[in-house]
């Protein structure tokens, strides 16, 4: 069960074979399939509680209404046989069955357009001519490509044409991943490269099979809080405070009045916290990791009136810099179970690697840059702002180099797993875990560098 001291536990009274830092999505899945390959874990989380961003928080209607907000993603992007979609089946997690989706708008030239989400959309965007869209078409025919450090722009350019790359793609990268596709490399979005690999995006994408974003009932925390129950393992108020190695590759862990022995460490923390445990033991490696970028994200969640067409819920993404610093929102349906009946629940999110305009430091100047957009959005009735320092990475082209570097530089018994490594998604974190997991089943416990 979760929990654990506040700090006073004296000595070496600890053991675990393999120690997880970080109760994070990445350190619970480490855990999980170490646990399923008969390995001894335990897990230290520093904060309350686990999960990370990857967690659905109270939060009570204006009359005190039960309802819920989401610190992460507000779903689950689950493919066919996928990682995630396995570990889903093995947690028996109930999922709410798919809900169709209401307006989706790309806010592009001042005016909002149907976003480009699909084939048709596509075909119809905005600021494409006949030449742009016949060059989509022919996106079947492009042969996979072989640079190692390409970015999204250059990856997108090359399979679907410079016109997407140019006028489509800013909105749609910077409603996920918060940057310029120029600076993100394509090691960001691993499932692009097994598409590519299985025949382009969209042959790839009809043999892979489709993805919808699913819902755990009790939302996207629920994965969290199966995984740390199950798990058993799983505790809070322990951060870890500095590595200490032993003989014949083992490690001890010390934490606040707390100090653990292990045969194998798994660092499952931010780029910037595995830096700082690494410095005395691995300080090449801690170097890399303290250069990764990690990029803030300001989150205003607000409750409105319901808008008639709305019920379904709405998608909005803003092409780059239109919206000032505001990448795009997105709401609930009117029927999902986190939100407040008779309420519009809205999730608009700034900042990333784009500047934020002064006038948008408040609600007041948010709500009126939201107005441009949605001009049917009522006054709000509840508003909160959540800050998200560091929510996830910016992997930028090369990464892939630097992370093979960073692994290179471990010393025995160490290992390093997170978004950093594998890509901020929560379906890439499953992919990557479970495929280091496996890869590394033949060397457990002494789980080094797979």
């Amino acid at each position: 069960m979760a929990g654990g001291p506040r700090g006073g536990v004296e000595g070496n009274r600890n053991s675990a074979r393999i120690l997880v830092l970080g109760g994070g999505i990445s350190g619970l899945l480490a855990a999980w399939h170490l646990r399923r390959r008969g390995c001894e874990v335990e897990v230290w989380e520093a904060s309350h509680a686990a999960g990370g961003w990857a967690q659905t928080l109270p939060w009570p209607g204006p009359a005190g209404e039960p309802g819920f907000l989401e610190r992460g993603p507000q779903g689950l992007l689950v493919g066919r046989d996928g990682a995630l979609d396995r570990l889903l089946h093995d947690l028996d997690l109930e999922l709410r069955p798919p809900q169709p989706k209401g307006p989706r708008w790309l806010g592009r030239g001042g005016r909002r357009e149907p976003s480009p989400a699909t084939l048709t959309g596509l075909l119809r965007a905005p600021g494409l001519g006949p030449g742009g869209k016949l060059r989509m078409l022919a996106e079947p025919f492009i042969p996979a490509g072989t640079a190692t450090d390409e970015s999204l722009h250059a990856f997108f350019a090359r399979r679907l044409g410079e016109g997407f790359a140019r006028e489509l793609l800013p909105a749609l990268v910077a409603g996920v991943l918060a940057a310029p596709p120029e600076r993100i490399g394509l090691e960001a979005l691993p499932r692009l490269q097994r598409l590519e690999a299985r025949g382009g995006l969209l042959l790839g994408g009809l043999r892979a099979g489709p993805e919808r974003t699913r819902l755990p009932v009790g939302g996207t925390g629920a994965l969290a809080r199966d995984l740390t129950e199950r798990l058993g393992c799983v505790h809070t108020h322990r951060p870890a405070q500095a590595l200490e190695p032993l003989t014949q590759g083992r490690w001890r862990v010390h934490g606040a009045g707390l100090s653990c022995e292990a045969e194998a460490v798994v660092l499952a923390l931010p780029a910037q916290a595995a830096s700082s445990l690494l410095a005395p033991v691995a300080s090449a490696a801690s170097r890399i990791l303290a250069d990764v970028p990690q990029l803030e994200l300001r989150v205003w969640h607000s409750r409105h009136a319901m808008v008639p067409g709305w019920e379904r819920g709405l998608g909005l993404l803003i092409h780059p810099p239109e919206g000032r610093g505001l990448l795009g929102a997105v709401s609930l349906a009117a029927d999902d179970p986190r939100g407040v009946p008779g309420l519009l629940q809205l999730r608009t999110y700034l900042g990333g690697a784009y500047p934020v305009a002064p006038a948008l430091h408040t609600w007041a100047g948010v709500f009126a840059e939201l107005r441009h957009w949605l001009p049917e959005l009522p006054e709000a009735v509840q508003v909160r702002e959540e800050v998200c320092p560091g929510a996830f990475p910016l992997l930028e082209p090369g990464h892939g180099t630097q992370v093979a570097r960073v692994l290179a530089g471990l010393p025995q018994g160490l290992v390093w797993l997170g978004a950093a490594r594998f890509g901020p998604g929560i379906p890439d974190l499953a992919e990557g875990i479970a495929a280091w997991a496996e890869s590394a089943s033949g060397a457990l416990p002494a789980v080094t560098r797979a």
